[in-house]
């Protein structure tokens, strides 16, 4: 369930690449807009007031510095948080950009849990660490000498959304059971953390977040891994789109 969606600005050299990280952007839960050069960046800003901004180093026309310039010396704009992206050959130039204003930056190719906590740092109050990934999975949940079998729609590194319109009690320690693609089901204690009831007048998905405890490092990480796959597998560079 999205609330208070922020949007994004995308400024790359490539379209190519502007459209890899506008979908990945999308699969993250932001709203997103894209721009080519640094005259379209200063138009879009004006019009649609992005959250914030991710800029190339090596934008063309003008130059990354130049429009962080334009951007850092309008009133309206300036309050906007830039992160600079670019290879890490550019380092010296990325780190130049945080003397002329930039709020942050980021490695190409961009890591989506790195990019996803950047963003989350810059925009939210209580921004979220763990990247999530929107996959229909069977799910096993043990609780209270019960049992029941569901689907899950959502999955993170830290937790799970089971799909039910029986939703268990919120606080309920539980044992869920993931029919992921791995050797044998990965298996978690967790505990509920909220429920989402069904509702027949807005279009919710009923269910339960389940965190994980105790989760062992090589698992999470497999985890994270999995998740991050979940996002870019169709956005490889050397595929043809």
């Amino acid at each position: 369930m999205l609330i208070n969606q922020r949007t994004v600005l995308v400024a790359d050299d490539n379209y190519t690449n502007n459209m890899r990280l506008s979908v990945l952007l999308k699969r993250l839960d932001y709203s997103v807009i894209a721009a080519l050069h640094c005259a379209d960046v200063m138009k879009k800003m004006t019009a649609f007031n992005p959250d914030a901004v991710l800029m190339s180093v090596r934008l063309p026309e003008m130059g990354s510095a130049t429009c962080l310039g334009y951007i850092k010396r309008d009133a309206k704009l300036k309050r906007t948080p830039v992160i600079t992206m670019g290879d890490r050959t550019d380092s010296k130039v990325m780190e130049e950009s945080l003397a002329r204003g930039a709020a942050a930056y980021v490695f190409k190719p961009v890591s989506p849990t790195a990019l996803y906590q950047v963003i989350q740092k810059l925009t939210e109050k209580q921004p979220r660490e763990n990247v999530r990934a929107r996959i229909i999975f069977k799910a096993t949940i043990a609780y209270q000498n019960a049992k029941r079998v569901s689907f899950a729609s959502i999955l993170s590194e830290r937790g799970v959304f089971i799909r039910t319109v029986k939703p268990i009690p919120v606080g309920t320690k539980v044992a869920v059971s993931m029919d992921l693609p791995s050797e044998k089901p990965v298996e978690l204690e967790g505990t509920v953390i909220y429920a989402v009831e069904f509702n027949r007048d807005q279009f919710i998905e009923p269910g339960v977040c389940i965190q994980f405890s105790n989760v062992a490092k090589n698992i999470q990480l497999g985890l994270r891994k999995f998740v991050e796959e979940q996002l870019t597998y169709d956005l490889d560079p050397n595929l043809d789109l």
